[in-house]
């Protein structure tokens, strides 16, 4: 009898111990793989904390569209199986919700997510930051962008750092910052680790580092002079302040050789100048104004050598404008921008609406050679008119917005807008040309840069060099100035 009950006891623990090692984790698994349908034994081991089985059924609930189990899921606490059925939902809040669990539960890939419907920069650094500390590269180079977009590089070079060995881009900005560290030699390997995976910026700057190279002022006073050419009534001089001025002086450079429009005009554009480092001061809101602005006394010396007429500086940032023979653009203005200034050193005035200030200057000058004013009996200046039509017969005026801001009336002998209303447009009016031309050979209204600096040194109490630049403006305009004349009338434009 006792032996009887022994073996009865042996057998049911046999069997007890069989029936559990059919719900243990490994033997789950290995059961779901050839289950027809898997995900039944999945749960089972999920409800035992099952990373393995997690993972395993948040793949097969993705693959079937089965939004059941991936609801299950995320109720055991399984943060994926969030973003997995954020994808499938139709309803935009449903699914900034779903995102926003799985960013919480630590899913790199909707911390990412999640960070790009954030706009509020602390926000959005908080969540890309916690994406890129799990290593996820979309993260990295994503805050590498928010901070360069919000000027914090020093946040930024550290991730560049990680990124670079893989991803262009991260390479060529890291290639930037070094290079304005004085880093030149490591900026140049980042340029060319950047070029080789086909990076056209990077392959632009290459080719800039290839053919220009920074120069002093004092190589650039004592360096011969090209021959001016008695045809061109204005010698232009672009110069940059930084490599990525140059490489943008470069292209605007490249574009005016090809731009058939400016064919038929009076005018030379010099090959660019790289300057040193600190070579010449500049700032976004100069002396206050609102608008990019150097201090061009630096550049005297070189004008005296070189002899050109006018100038374009181009630096970091600031709004476009032209003063007396000076240009100034920024990295960011394009080739259409450089045409629109180019014709600012003639005169011409936009043709959309002014500020009120700026108004009220030009529209009560009425001196524009691209428009005319409806005065009280007729249009001012009437010499305006006439000229058009000695060009073009008859002449139809169409409304200008130049003035709209103080409620003076202005026109213009065009129908469409030209490159003075929106230099995106690129249309530049037969009748501009002849008229840009016309002015570009009277030398009466040029305004070379030699009346900047008679400008400068007048004010800043250096007669001797005052005198020496007025004597300059007088010869280039070839009309008498009289000594009692302290000043000439100052010119300024701005896009």
């Amino acid at each position: 009898m006792m032996f009887f009950r022994a073996t009865c006891l042996a057998v049911f623990t046999s069997l007890t111990i069989a029936a559990d090692s059919g719900h243990l984790p490994t033997q789950l698994l290995r059961n779901a793989e050839q289950a027809e349908k898997p995900a039944p034994l999945l749960w089972v081991a999920v409800q035992q904390n099952n990373l393995q089985a997690k993972q395993r059924l948040l793949e097969h609930a993705d693959t079937n569209r089965n939004q059941y189990w991936l609801e299950m899921l995320i109720k055991s606490g399984y943060s994926p199986a969030a973003l997995a059925l954020s994808r499938l939902e139709d309803n935009p809040r449903i699914t900034q919700r779903l995102v926003r669990l799985a960013a919480r539960g630590g899913v790199a890939e909707a911390q990412y997510e999640y960070a790009l419907t954030r706009d509020d920069f602390s926000h959005r650094e908080t969540w890309l930051k916690a994406a890129a500390e799990q290593g996820y590269f979309v993260a990295q180079t994503a805050l590498a962008d928010w901070y360069l977009l919000h000027e914090k590089q020093s946040e930024a070079e550290p991730w560049l750092e990680i990124t670079a060995t893989s991803d262009s881009q991260s390479a060529f900005q890291l290639a930037y910052i070094r290079w304005q560290q004085g880093k030149e030699d490591d900026g140049f390997e980042l340029f060319k680790r950047a070029a080789g995976q086909k990076h056209e910026q990077a392959e632009n700057v290459l080719a800039v580092l290839q053919q220009y190279q920074p120069q002093s002022i004092s190589a650039l006073s004592s360096a011969t002079p090209a021959r001016q050419t008695q045809a061109c009534k204005q010698h232009i001089q672009p110069f940059a302040t930084g490599l990525a001025e140059m490489v943008q002086a470069k292209r605007i450079y490249q574009q005016y050789l090809s731009d058939k429009r400016l064919k038929s005009l009076p005018l030379c554009v010099n090959k660019p100048i790289w300057l040193e480092r600190d070579a010449i001061n500049c700032d976004a809101n100069w002396q206050g104004q609102g608008r990019l602005g150097c201090n061009i006394e630096a550049l005297e010396p070189v004008v005296r050598q070189r002899g050109f007429t006018h100038a374009v500086i181009l630096a970091k940032s600031g709004k476009a404008n032209v003063n007396n023979g000076v240009m100034y653009l920024d990295v960011g203005d394009t080739y259409s921008v450089f045409v629109h200034e180019l014709a600012h050193f003639v005169g011409f005035v936009d043709e959309y609406p002014l500020t009120r200030s700026f108004a009220k200057e030009y529209c009560a000058r009425q001196s524009a050679p691209n428009l005319v004013f409806l005065g009280a009996l007729t249009y001012t200046p009437l010499s305006n008119i006439e000229f058009w039509q000695s060009i073009e017969f008859p002449v139809t005026l169409y409304p200008s917005r130049t003035c709209k801001n103080i409620g003076v009336k202005s026109f213009k002998p065009s129908d469409r807008i030209t490159f003075m209303e929106n230099h995106d447009a690129k249309y530049i009016p037969p009748i501009y040309l002849s008229i840009w031309s016309s002015l570009l050979n009277n030398p009466k209204i040029q305004r070379p840069i030699a009346m900047n600096f008679f400008q400068y040194f007048e004010r800043s109490g250096n007669t001797q060099k005052a005198a020496y630049w007025l004597e300059v403006f007088r010869q280039q305009r070839a009309v008498t100035v009289p000594d009692a004349v302290a000043e000439p009338v100052e010119e300024k434009y701005q896009r």
